[in-house]
């Protein structure tokens, strides 16, 4: 076999398997904050980046990011995630600390810190904070939230009374009306190839599944990645693939059997994102996927979507 016939070979399997994986503009950005802050201080400001070559996005009043924070590492991921998500769709970042106390000299430092770091890689987007006093982080964060286009928190692994800890987490995730992104990233910081991987939602026919799969294909259309669709049809299912282009998305489509969950967490650790529906009462939703919602954002190998 010669080395194009091989090439040419390999790359079909991957795109058979859903794992093509190109550069985009979310790759673009998320290298830019690996490549200038490498993780080894959380809050270490960054240089600023060379000039853009490419126009920048027009921000809005409207569109908002809104990122929960307290003083752990993950929060710092999830400031980078949630400024990235800003920069992609040109609205603005508002960075919020919930403490006890609302004159937290701490807290005003996190916020300021914070700040600069999105800043010096990401100079264009227009940040603000606020410190918040409150005794339930979830709850204040879904009330300064509002109707933000989307909601950002870290979750903090294997911690479970943390000020944005795994309930923090959950709770935002099952309560807030808007998308939730849930940051989990075991193993983070990623490898430059992070940002070309495809966003991953599941579908079984339901309303939230439908949701979520339109969520899928809006953010990777802003991204410039792929989706892949795992669709739930249960045990002992033979796995078909097939590829199309929906909305100028490749859309790679593919059958899972098994524990959608256990399928979904596998497929996550060759995702840049997942994205899974909410269902009001999982237990008794009738859908295979109303437990992906409550547990993928403490099984995940990357960032999760919940939408719906």
């Amino acid at each position: 076999m010669t080395d194009l016939s091989r090439f040419r070979a390999e790359t079909e399997a991957r795109r058979a398997a859903g794992e093509v994986r190109h550069p985009n503009r979310f790759g673009e950005m998320m290298n830019r904050y690996l490549g200038a802050a490498d993780y080894r201080d959380p809050y270490a400001v960054a240089p600023k980046p060379a000039p853009e070559t490419h126009p920048q996005p027009t921000y809005t009043a409207t569109g908002v990011v809104l990122v929960g924070v307290d003083d752990s590492p993950i929060s710092c991921v999830a400031v980078d995630h949630a400024a990235i998500e800003a920069e992609l769709h040109g609205w603005a970042l508002h960075i919020v600390n919930v403490r006890r106390s609302g004159s937290d000299g701490a807290g005003a430092g996190l916020l300021r810190r914070l700040t600069d770091r999105v800043h010096a890689s990401s100079p264009t987007v227009p940040v603000s904070s606020r410190l918040v006093a409150g005794a339930h982080p979830a709850q204040a964060l879904i009330v300064e939230a509002g109707d933000a286009g989307l909601l950002v928190v870290g979750h903090r692994h294997g911690a479970t009374t943390t000020a944005l800890g795994r309930s923090v987490a959950d709770r935002v995730g099952r309560h807030h009306a808007g998308p939730v992104l849930v940051i989990r990233m075991p193993g983070w910081p990623a490898g430059p190839e992070f940002g070309t991987r495809p966003i991953v939602a599941a579908v079984d026919g339901s309303a939230p599944s439908r949701a979520a799969v339109e969520f899928a294909l809006a953010e990777a259309l802003t991204r410039g990645c792929d989706v892949v669709l795992l669709h739930v049809v249960g045990d002992r299912m033979d796995l078909a693939r097939r590829l199309e282009t929906r909305d100028g998305v490749q859309v790679h489509h593919r059958i899972i059997s098994g524990d959608p969950v256990t399928a979904l967490t596998e497929e996550s650790g060759r995702a840049a994102a997942v994205v899974v529906g909410r269902y009001e009462h999982p237990a008794f939703s009738g859908s295979l996927l109303g437990s992906a919602a409550h547990l993928l954002p403490q099984r995940a190998l990357c960032p999760v979507f919940l939408v719906g």
